[in-house]
């Protein structure tokens, strides 16, 4: 049984939208009422499948708006961020000292620390950061760089290694044999366009520029920690 409110001018009009197929939302706003007195009034009264379908696609329509309304605002709040960011870095130069730090970190996060010299990673911003790194600091000729791939088994190796000599200048004489993830090995299944590549310094002295660069680490880290 449900209970009639005083305003019964307002009750008839609440169950007759209701019938007709409009949402609580829409009526609240036709009829400036709380939603929760709606639901109590009108909990007697079945929607037709039709009805259902339309306030569904309807609800279905105002969430999308609504989620690219978000979209457009973080999009536009990310803009800012990036302009911003750039005003910070106009007129600044980066010299000897900032070029060295900024390589010995990326290194300590991914180069080889253990046995050998070499560094691997699919952006090709690192990969070319790194090897004018290697011949600014410690004056490595790109003829000591070897070059390995981390490939799936449906890329074209040659053509890959192709790409690569030509971004970075290793000869392709230079690239050893690549790793081929072969399927269902458990390895991630994202596919990089040009997988990952490992270059490595090879040669007379190479354990001592690694160690080398262990020790500018060492450094570096002591002067940021009694900073």
């Amino acid at each position: 049984m449900v209970r009639k409110p005083k305003n019964k001018i307002l009750y008839t009009k609440v169950r007759m939208l209701r019938r007709e197929g409009f949402s609580y939302g829409n009526i609240a706003k036709q009829c400036a009422t709380s939603k929760s007195n709606i639901s109590l009034w009108c909990k007697d009264i079945k929607l037709l499948p039709a009805q259902y379908n339309k306030l569904f696609a309807n609800k279905k329509k105002v969430l999308e708006l609504g989620s690219r309304r978000l979209h457009e605002i973080r999009v536009a709040e990310i803009t800012e961020v990036k302009r911003l960011a750039e005003k910070e870095m106009n007129g600044k130069k980066i010299n000897d000292f900032t070029f060295l730090v900024a390589g010995a970190m990326l290194y300590w996060a991914e180069g080889c620390k253990t046995n050998g010299l070499y560094i691997a990673n699919s952006d090709e911003r690192i990969i070319l950061f790194m090897l004018k790194w290697f011949k600014n600091f410690l004056h490595i000729d790109i003829n000591r760089i070897k070059a390995y791939l981390h490939i799936h088994n449906q890329d074209n190796d040659l053509v890959i290694k192709k790409y690569w000599s030509k971004l970075t200048g290793i000869p392709l004489q230079n690239f050893g044999k690549s790793f081929i993830k072969q399927p269902g090995t458990g390895h991630r299944k994202n596919i990089l366009s040009h997988g990952i590549i490992r270059i490595q310094v090879c040669g007379k002295g190479t354990e001592n520029l690694r160690h080398r660069i262990m020790t500018w680490v060492e450094q570096i880290y002591h002067i940021i920690e009694t900073k």
